[in-house]
């Protein structure tokens, strides 16, 4: 078993949802590699840094793994760690000091890693904060000097380097983030993990039956943290890649996504960055394998719907796009009928599964579909009669 699945299978039994471990262990590999490593994009150079935000109610446990994150990287100790409550100009001019680390090893680099369990209590409010950490995120343009010229203080960072873990819940979430933290990039470079139920219930009354040793996980970060260099890409995961990223692009386009996030349009970087990193948790060897590739996908293409949870008001509009989509699918094929399966293969990017059920019971109720089994499959019917009614309303008759 490698690094990253016994990161997450030792705390199966916690409340703690396992993406949170998995995401949060992954953050960690992130910020112990910094900027040592990188893939060659050929127009520039993608480096492994990412910002993840874990997502849910309060309870759900979202502090054990980010506490455990920021166990492991310190005790890696290779580069700054940002857990209390601080302001993005305090952090900058911390980042811009060079730090003597014990046995003598200067820090020159601006590298950090910012780690809280609550995102709005340990950055102080300030209207240009995560403006400044959506630029800080790009280390591919950020090559040399970063200078802050402000009023008070002048400081420059070295090639900055920046990886995040950080969480919210939607109350928080709704009064800390506006427009232009929606809008202008900063969601689209954030990784955010969603979910609504704990994994199990535990009152820790009991020792657990898989042991937990941060010290002893920490051993293999020591290791990959001394690697450096160009990762490589057989031209297997190439052509793998390649040919997804095609055919996403072409499905974005052809579906006309509305995406006011920005998160499609970087979603070609934001997979590779997993991919590096799934790679190097599960070996020590400088190489993006194919299987990291395909399961960067499946992890990432999880999250497209996660962004439109924490930004999309609910109410009566809710799914009136998704809908719509069911309906003129449902028109256009020759029989007016589409399997569960289909439509949540073709439509993945608009909704999840649980979503597209709630959707499709929705038009069922209303008398637009009818909802049947044939064979083993969930099929949904379109009556012709509701097919030509839906024809007209399209044709505005």
């Amino acid at each position: 078993m490698n690094w990253l699945d016994e990161i997450t299978n030792q705390h199966d039994e916690l409340e703690s949802p396992k993406s949170f471990w998995y995401w949060s262990a992954l953050a960690s590999v992130s910020a112990v590699l910094k900027d040592s490593v990188w893939l060659d994009k050929f127009l520039y150079k993608l480096y492994p840094n990412i910002y993840v935000m874990l997502h849910a109610d309060s309870g759900i446990k979202k502090g054990p793994p980010i506490s455990m994150a920021k166990q492991l990287v310190r005790e890696v100790d290779n580069t700054r760690i940002y857990a209390g409550r601080s302001s993005v100009q305090g952090i900058l001019k911390d980042l811009g000091t060079a730090e003597t680390k014990p046995g003598g090893h200067i820090l020159k680099k601006s590298v950090g890693f910012i780690c809280s369990s609550e995102l709005t209590s340990s950055i102080v409010e300030d209207k240009v904060a995560l403006t400044i950490l959506t630029d800080l995120y790009d280390r591919q343009y950020n090559i040399g000097d970063w200078r802050s010229l402000l009023k008070m203080e002048i400081f420059s960072l070295t090639d900055p380097t920046l990886t995040m873990l950080t969480a919210t819940n939607e109350a928080h979430g709704a009064e800390f983030f506006v427009r232009r933290d929606i809008q202008g990039g900063y969601f689209a470079r954030t990784f955010i993990i969603y979910e609504s139920q704990r994994n199990t219930i535990n009152s820790l009354m009991f020792p657990l039956k898989t042991e937990i040793d941060y010290k002893k996980s920490a051993i293999y970060l020591k290791e990959i943290s001394l690697l450096k260099g160009e990762v490589t890409m057989n031209f297997e995961a190439r052509t793998y890649f390649d040919e997804w990223y095609k055919k996403f692009r072409y499905d974005v386009d052809e579906q006309k996504l509305k995406d006011p996030t920005g998160t499609l349009n970087r979603f070609d970087d934001s997979v590779l960055k997993v991919a590096l990193l799934i790679s190097l948790a599960r070996a020590p060897v400088l190489e993006i394998t194919l299987a990291s590739v395909k399961e960067a996908i499946e992890k990432c293409e999880r999250l497209v719907g996660n962004v439109r949870r924490t930004t999309l008001a609910r109410g009566r509009s809710q799914w009136v796009q998704e809908k719509a989509l069911a309906i003129e699918e449902l028109i256009t094929r020759d029989n007016h009928i589409i399997t569960r399966q289909q439509l949540n293969m073709k439509y993945w990017m608009h909704a999840n599964v649980g979503e597209w059920d709630e959707i499709m019971k929705s038009l069922e109720v209303a008398g637009a579909i009818v909802i049947e089994m044939q064979g083993n499959q969930v099929c949904y019917r379109m009556p012709v009669d509701e097919v030509e009614k839906w024809k007209k309303h399209f044709k505005g008759k």
